[in-house]
Order: structure tokens, then C-alpha cells, then sequence
């Protein structure tokens, strides 16, 4: 599991044993999942990952980590 602490709260890429993808989950949503935490973590930082509160930052956030080595492995 990864966690970003975002503007908008913590934003956490977990895995999904069920799926075997791996998901992005903010406020206790999955949101979506990808078949690697790098796909996901590039929807962050992307922006598209259809959570609108992140989403509609997209252009705005600077530190966002532009990849999974900018998040915290927990």
C-alpha cells in the first residue's frame, strides 16, 4: 500500500486481492484500479482518475508525485 497526502486528504493505492489490480482509494472509495500501482499512481498525477475533488485540481497541484517513488509505501 502507498498513501499520498494531498490537498484534498490522503489519497492510498491499495491492492485488491479479488480484482488482483490495484485501486485508488480516497475517503473510502475506490475510485478505480489499474493492473499496476505505477499505472495508478500516473492517474493521480494525471488527474484522471474519476474522483472529481482530485480531478478538477489537475494543472493546479505542484508537488504531486509524478510517479510511485514520490509516494509513501506503507
Amino acid at each position: 500500500m502507498w498513501k499520498y497526502d494531498s490537498p484534498i486528504g490522503t489519497i492510498y493505492i491499495k491492492y485488491i486481492p479479488s480484482e488482483r489490480r490495484y485501486g485508488m482509494y480516497y475517503d473510502g472509495v475506490c475510485w478505480e484500479a489499474c493492473n499496476t500501482p505505477q499505472a495508478e499512481a500516473d492517474n493521480v498525477y494525471m488527474h484522471c482518475t474519476g474522483c472529481y475533488e482530485w480531478d478538477r485540481l489537475g494543472g493546479t497541484v505542484l508537488d504531486c508525485p509524478t510517479d510511485l517513488s514520490g509516494w509513501e509505501k506503507c
